[in-house]
């Protein structure tokens, strides 16, 4: 177990939990490997693709910040559709 100096805050992610119905998903969203994303009900907040060789915990800690980007300024970040659309176009 780490020590509590060593633990990773995920405070946007805490707060998009509990300030909304909203829910957060990790894993494969074919074609897409690995995805993190943020939304409430159908309604994407994040959308973010797994790096290759990034950690679990790396990508929630670009989750958060994205969700604190959201929160800022109403931008979403949304690497997964454009992702999909790009594959779907290969011949």
């Amino acid at each position: 177990m780490a020590a509590p100096s060593d633990r990773i805050t995920l405070d946007n992610i805490q707060a998009f939990l509990d300030g909304t119905r909203g829910q957060i998903t990790i894993g494969r969203i074919p074609p897409v490997e690995r995805a993190a994303l943020a939304a409430e009900g159908k309604t994407v907040r994040a959308a973010l693709l797994g790096r290759e060789e990034e950690s679990i915990v790396e990508l929630l800690m670009r989750l958060d910040a994205a969700l604190d980007r959201f929160c800022e300024t109403g931008v979403v970040t949304d690497e997964v559709l454009p992702e999909i659309k790009r594959r779907q176009k290969r011949p």
